[in-house]
């Protein structure tokens, strides 16, 4: 609880509120209140808390502010399984009879009681298909369908956090089936869309990317970072198709387009600067990983580990995730290569680890004397730069100072 609403009548609501009242327990998404009072206390009473959309965000915690009162601050969430309540002593408030639905498993709201100013409801409820892995109806696919555009009109950073909630759910390739369905994919994610149906429009038989892209987004470990990557990873195919003779198809620098395309994608939906760098990295090195052979020498294994440096772990379990074969044989040999890998890079580091220093004794002042360095952490860096050459191959196993110096002097040190 946050200290800080203290007197002031709140309920708590959402995935917590479900799992409470024996739903499915909540992991990934943010633990939610509806307050009945107005932003502007809120924003005095939460220090630090953030404008997001209608409602603020106080790190992991949503707060909606609800002016009219805790009932009407409910009713406005229309989904009947998420306008449910507890307030601080367990007392239910369920407007829209969100219990019931709990108990016959039904996710839907009441078409009818949709508020169109709400230009979040069909993200919700698609996040709510992932989280409580219930397939869609029929009839609230079509309700949202029938004004899929006007998630145009919600806050960009509330469409990423709903997202990420979709995308972390426990069966996420439910709510992207919804999001599909309901056409809000188009709109949200365009360059996802174009992955729906791809390969009916192929003269040459390839796999179906759009159902690729669900399983390997429902096989990712769920970190946000990963499930991203998940659904954007091949985001380059549609226009980067070429074909050969006989009949085979052809995806060349799909990696490269995709992480550019997701430059865009980052700047729409507001990306924290260093989640999106990091979304991008693994969409831009996603092939690395399965292209790896047993014949890769130690240097190379090295070498890679390095270039990956703290994105290693997050790509191996994106390479892992991307394996979707059908025939068990090559799935098991793709799944075996990569723990094979894993393990060579882990060995190597231990290797490295173990080492005596890398660089001949004395480099620090030769730096400063033969290459003007001024004493400072500049000498650290370059010192690193030739111990990372020797791991790389680039420079022998135990340089001598003018070897270092030359190597240097080749990079455009100082």
């Amino acid at each position: 609880m946050i200290p800080s609403l203290d007197r002031l009548p709140w309920v708590i609501t959402g995935a917590e509120a479900r799992a409470r009242l024996g739903g499915t327990p909540r992991r990934h998404a943010p633990l939610e209140f509806v307050v009945a009072t107005n932003r502007e206390t809120l924003l005095e009473r939460v220090p630090g808390a953030v404008i997001e959309g209608a409602s603020l965000r106080a790190g992991e915690v949503l707060l909606h502010p609800s002016p009219d009162g805790l009932e009407a601050g409910l009713r406005r969430r229309v989904i009947p399984v998420d306008a449910l309540g507890l307030d601080e002593g367990g007392e239910l408030l369920d407007p829209l009879g969100g219990r019931a639905a709990m108990a016959s498993a039904a996710p839907g709201f009441i078409p009818c009681g949709i508020d169109t100013e709400d230009a979040l409801t069909g993200l919700r409820f698609c996040a709510l298909a992932a989280e409580g892995g219930v397939a869609p109806e029929a009839a609230i696919v079509e309700t949202l369908a029938a004004d899929a555009g006007r998630v145009l009109r919600a806050d960009r950073d509330a469409v990423r956090h709903l997202m990420t909630r979709l995308l972390l759910g426990r069966d996420p390739s439910l709510g992207l089936q919804a999001l599909e369905q309901s056409r809000l994919l188009g709109f949200v994610l365009p360059e996802v869309a174009a992955l729906v149906g791809l390969h009916r429009t192929s003269r040459h038989h390839h796999k179906d990317v759009w159902a690729h892209t669900c399983l390997v987004v429902r096989q990712a470990i769920p970190r946000a970072s990963i499930r991203w990557a998940a659904l954007l990873h091949d985001i380059g195919k549609p226009w980067t198709r070429t074909y050969e003779p006989p009949k085979q198809v052809h995806f060349f620098q799909h990696d490269e387009l995709g992480a550019l395309l997701f430059e865009g994608i980052a700047q729409r939906w507001r990306f924290p600067a260093d989640e999106a760098e990091r979304i991008r990295a693994l969409i831009l090195h996603h092939l690395r990983a399965n292209l790896y052979d047993r014949a890769w020498s130690d240097a190379a294994v090295r070498r890679f580990g390095l270039e990956m440096g703290p994105l290693f772990d997050d790509l191996m379990h994106l390479s892992r995730a991307d394996v979707t074969s059908r025939r068990p044989g090559r799935r098991r040999e793709a799944i075996a290569n990569l723990y094979d890998l894993r393990q060579r890079v882990a060995a190597v580091r231990r290797e490295d680890a173990a080492r005596r220093p890398m660089v001949p004794k004395g480099l620090g002042i030769a730096l400063i004397e033969a290459l003007g360095v001024h004493p400072g952490p500049r000498v650290g860096a370059l010192r690193r730069t030739c111990e990372e050459a020797v791991r790389r191959g680039d420079l022998p196993a135990e340089p001598d100072i003018e070897t270092c110096l030359a190597y240097l002097r080749a990079q455009g040190a100082p």
